[in-house]
């Protein structure tokens, strides 16, 4: 009799364990299971600073492809889902100047972007106008370029952490 009302407890203490999950934890996949395929159209770009746009798009394609179970298809019509987006804006900000000149001796390069990505065979909206922020910094001197790249690389980082599902 004590070895069946144990055997009850117990059993019930799992089943509550197993219906309010594991502190936060997932057993499930972290992205949606019915895409297999994404085609990221070239995003736009609302700044005047050109080629950003470009950069965006082919960091955001080299990271799912390395982050994601996804293949990247450059034809729609193959794909199971799409991502577009637009570049909002690019910023230049002084971080730290000179205290005796008053010259900027740091510097950061932002990007806002917008993007959707949506299921193609279903219709369902993944992620709507999700907006991101990236930055790079460049010290005084140091190729402004090369902290654009780091921000649009950035961007598209945590474009693909967009991606997956929510806890």
């Amino acid at each position: 009799m004590r070895s069946v009302k144990f055997f009850t407890l117990l059993t019930l203490a799992a089943g509550i364990l197993y219906i309010s999950g594991c502190s936060g934890y997932t057993q499930g996949f972290p992205y949606p299971e019915k895409v297999q395929t994404v085609c990221v159209e070239m995003f736009e770009s609302k700044s005047f600073r050109r080629g950003y746009e470009f950069e965006l798009t082919e960091a955001l394609c080299k990271q799912i492809e390395a982050q994601t179970p996804y293949k990247i298809v450059s034809d729609r019509s193959r794909a199971d889902s799409l991502i577009y987006g637009e570049i909002e804006s690019i910023s230049q900000t002084v971080l730290n100047t000179d205290s005796e000149t008053g010259l900027p001796i740091q510097r950061e390069i932002g990007v806002n972007a917008v993007f959707t990505w949506k299921n193609l065979v279903t219709g369902k909206l993944y992620a709507n106008n999700k907006r991101i922020k990236a930055a790079g910094t460049y010290a005084d001197g140091q190729d402004v370029e090369l902290a654009g790249k780091v921000a649009v690389n950035k961007a598209a980082e945590k474009i693909v952490e967009a991606m997956q599902l929510e806890w």
